[in-house]
C-alpha cells in the first residue's frame, strides 16, 4: 500500500502519523491518518470529513433510544458508507467493539475524549479512552467538508450531550468543542482499524 510519511513509500506496516490515500467507489478521494496503535492493527481517521453531511438521527423524537449505538448515522456508516470503501481497504479492516456491547463496527466516528482529551459536553468515558495522536494540536482537529474543498466543516462525535434529549457533541469548524441537534446535518470523519 502506498503510504505518505516524510516521503511516499510502499509498505504494509504503518507508523503513527502515516497518511494513506484512496478513492471511494463514489469517486470521492479520501486521505486517512494513522492515530493509534492497537493490538489488532493501526487505527485511522479521515483527514477531512466525507463530502456529504449526515444527521445523527433522521427524527430523534421518534427514536426509542437516542444514542450513538442506535443512531441512523451508525447504520449508514456500516452500510452505505462502508460499502463505498475500496476492496483493498475493506479487505484489511478489523471490526471495532461498540461501547460495552458484543457488537463490532467496521466504521465509527470519534468520541469527545478521543478528540479533546476530555468530555466538555457528554458523559464521562472510560479512563481507557485516550486522545488520538496529534489531536492536542487544534489544526489536526479541523477538517474540510470533503478532501481539500477549502470549506471548514463541523463534524459529529459519538457523545450525547448530558441532560439533553437530542443534542450530540461535535467539533466546530475552528477545532473547538460544541454541540447541536441530532436531526441537523454535519460532517462525518470516520475512524477505522486496519490490520
Amino acid at each position: 500500500m502506498e503510504v505518505m510519511r516524510n516521503m511516499t513509500i510502499d509498505t504494509e506496516l504503518f507508523e503513527l502519523g502515516d497518511i494513506i490515500s484512496f478513492t471511494l467507489t463514489t469517486g470521492e478521494k479520501v486521505k486517512a491518518k494513522a492515530i493509534r496503535e492497537t493490538p489488532n492493527g493501526m487505527l485511522f481517521i479521515t483527514v477531512d470529513c466525507l463530502k456529504d453531511g449526515q444527521k445523527m438521527f433522521e427524527n430523534p423524537g421518534r427514536a426509542e433510544k437516542v444514542d450513538y449505538e442506535h443512531s441512523d448515522l451508525r447504520k449508514k456508516l456500516n452500510g452505505e458508507i462502508f460499502e463505498s470503501f475500496p476492496e483493498k481497504i475493506k479487505g484489511r479492516m478489523v471490526g471495532m467493539r461498540v461501547g460495552q456491547t458484543n457488537c463490532f463496527d467496521m466504521l465509527r466516528i470519534p468520541t469527545e475524549r478521543e478528540i479533546f482529551g476530555e468530555n466538555p459536553y457528554g458523559k464521562d468515558e472510560p479512563v481507557s479512552v485516550r486522545r488520538f495522536y496529534g489531536m492536542e494540536n487544534r489544526h489536526e482537529r479541523i477538517a474540510f467538508q470533503g478532501s481539500e474543498t477549502g470549506t471548514w466543516e463541523w463534524y459529529w462525535l459519538q457523545n450525547k450531550v448530558e441532560d439533553s434529549a437530542s443534542n450530540f457533541a461535535l467539533v466546530g469548524n475552528n477545532g473547538g468543542a460544541n454541540y447541536y441537534y441530532a436531526s441537523d446535518s454535519f460532517g462525518v470523519r470516520p475512524v477505522f482499524l486496519l490490520s
